[in-house]
């Protein structure tokens, strides 16, 4: 590039200023002095001053209240965070309350679905947890529970024997593995000695109760009794 180019395009840099009489004096008048020798630098001044003139006559625009009411709330602002950043403190302060802008937004959307799973969570082991409980009897291992229930069973016959026909029992056994009653079902109709040696039989046998979710529980059930006789 040479030097005329250089001079022509500072210049022209220079133009906009020069019709608005906003140049200092020593940079207007080497202006004024380049335009007189330079042809095509004149006719670009033409152009602008023409365009300067073009805009002068534009009709003004009017802003409304309340948009001028915003640009200086907006322009308020503005300054007082410039201000706000002149120092470190401000500066950290700042940063501190993005971040912590920034963590609630990201927790907000998942804060209500988790403290509301919480909640039921919570009211549903409040539910279950008296069930859970395990009454241990005198005797029993630490041996963990298998199942959440269990049936009556036998832990020692009597040694009392029956020697009637075979019958089918209803025995009513309480928590603490006591036969509390018992009874023939309807359409059997067992002698008073068979009532008796039956009755000698279960009362005299020891069992274990029912059990449900881990907590002996007083249950019913059936139990058929045969008679098996040895000959010699």
């Amino acid at each position: 590039m040479t030097t005329h180019e250089s001079d022509c395009r500072t210049i022209r840099g220079m133009l906009w200023e020069f019709h608005t009489e906003e140049l200092p004096a020593t940079e207007a008048a080497a202006v004024s002095e380049h335009l007189s020798r330079c042809r095509e630098c004149e006719l670009h001044a033409l152009e602008d001053k023409s365009l300067s003139t073009g805009l002068r006559h534009l009709p003004r625009m009017t802003v409304s209240p309340l948009l001028a009411t915003r640009l200086r709330i907006i322009a308020s602002k503005e300054r007082q965070i410039a201000l706000y950043r002149n120092n470190f403190g401000g500066r950290l302060r700042e940063f501190l309350l993005r971040q912590r802008l920034k963590i609630d937004n990201l927790l907000r959307p998942i804060a209500v679905p988790a403290t509301g799973g919480l909640l039921a969570s919570f009211f549903c082991f409040a539910c279950i947890v008296n069930a859970l409980q395990i009454d241990r009897r005198d005797g029993w291992s630490d041996d963990i529970p298998i199942g959440f229930q269990s049936e009556i069973a036998i832990d020692e016959l009597s040694p009392f024997s029956y020697g009637g026909g075979d019958v089918m029992v209803q025995l009513s056994v309480d928590s603490k593995g006591q036969v509390t009653d018992f009874a023939t079902p309807t359409g059997t109709s067992p002698s008073h000695e068979e009532m008796q040696a039956i009755g000698n039989l279960v009362l005299y046998s020891t069992f274990t109760p029912a059990f449900r979710f881990g907590r002996p529980v007083a249950s019913k059930r059936l139990f058929y009794i045969r008679h098996i006789s040895v000959k010699g």
